[in-house]
């Protein structure tokens, strides 16, 4: 049998599942801790499944635990997260399945266990009862997961103070409360299309979009002077554009959250290339924005101040305890980017004095 090799210290291969009602998950979606795959084949025994299921209690507090099932997606019982791959085009990417064999063909099961960071420790085929029992011993004797590489790591993040000022912070928190506001959802890939869903459980957060145009000239003039030169300094990029001017509440009223993401995981947001996240306040507990794949540590900056990130990097906003945290929160990208867009977004360019709908963005001036 012939399968596509991974060794340790490989990244996570792209590769796209399903859940039971049709929704694409994606591999970098995942991440952020320990994560054991378990592909489900026909070789493993009643003995070794029932380990995999009993796992879920002793990786709690070390890793999640992913169970593939092959075929098309069906109810299955409680247990670990299952997603589905029925074509093993998934397991063909993970070394799991033969790529010269027809979908019907036996195929044993397997087990891949990543860090946090997305890269592999171990795999290795289930074909014996044993084997269930080295992964996890392999488990047990790693690190936690903020030492995963042998030292504390500092996620490849900008940490910019003095981006906004506190007349411009103070305006933009008062446009919020005088705009009506909702809870706003994510978005999600589903037959074929990426939609906006509500899921208070993922996320919480209520958002105010600018529409006054000597407002956003403002903003667009503070980004290009106090963050882009930073952006190209540190990461190579020259961003000449910037989607959606808004401001979200995280609220200790709403239980303010969201869980692990990123940014450009759909088609419509692929073009995505670094998030801005300006505090406009400080007087709220809570609330941090922290980047699990390199550790645990929030940061919480102080009002004015900006945290700048790639799009791609997985991130999470601990739950606001008490006040409100009040953010600007736009996404920045490049004329190629735009390009990539455009199939996404029809939506014209605002004209003067056109309140942009949300999502639309506008160009700023090159660097000079």
């Amino acid at each position: 049998m012939r399968f596509r090799a991974m060794a340790p210290g490989d990244c996570m291969p792209p590769a796209a599942f399903l859940e039971t009602d049709g929704a694409v998950v994606t591999s970098n979606a995942l991440g952020g801790s320990y994560l054991m795959i378990c592909f489900i084949g026909t070789g493993l025994s009643d003995q070794a499944m029932q380990m995999v299921q009993d796992t879920v209690a002793r990786l709690a507090a070390r890793a999640n635990l992913l169970l593939v099932w092959p075929g098309p997606p069906r109810p299955v019982r409680k247990g670990p997260r299952s997603v589905f791959d029925p074509e093993r085009q998934a397991a063909m990417r993970f070394g799991a399945a033969r790529l010269d064999a027809p979908p019907d063909a036996p195929c044993p099961s397997c087990l891949a266990l990543f860090d946090p960071m997305s890269r592999l420790i171990t795999a290795r085929h289930l074909l014996r009862d044993t084997d269930m029992d080295q992964a996890l011993a392999t488990l047990d004797a790693l690190p936690l997961p903020d030492l995963c590489t042998g030292r504390p790591v500092q996620a490849p993040v900008l940490y910019l103070p003095n981006v906004f000022s506190p007349e411009l912070c103070a305006r933009l928190v008062t446009g919020y409360h005088a705009a009506h506001r909702d809870l706003t959802g994510v978005m999600r890939h589903r037959d074929g299309q990426t939609i906006g869903v509500q899921d208070p459980g993922f996320k919480r957060r209520r958002d105010y979009l600018i529409s006054d145009q000597a407002l956003i000239s403002q903003i667009q003039a503070r980004i290009r002077r106090a963050v882009l030169p930073e952006l190209k300094k540190a990461f190579s990029f020259t961003a000449t554009r910037m989607e959606r001017y808004l401001v979200g509440c995280y609220s200790a009223e709403d239980s303010g959250h969201f869980a692990p993401h990123r940014d450009n995981t759909t088609p419509a947001t692929a073009h995505r290339r670094f998030a801005v996240s300006i505090n406009l306040n400080d007087d709220f507990e809570g609330g941090a924005v922290s980047f699990p794949e390199y550790s645990s540590d929030g940061f919480r900056a102080p009002a004015g101040a900006a945290v700048v990130f790639g799009c791609g990097l997985m991130h999470t906003v601990a739950p606001v305890t008490k006040g409100a945290r009040f953010a600007f929160l736009p996404f920045l990208y490049d004329e190629a980017a735009a390009r990539l867009r455009q199939p996404h977004h029809s939506t014209p360019a605002p004209q003067k004095k056109a309140a942009p709908a949300k999502g639309a963005a506008c160009s700023m001036p090159s660097l000079p």
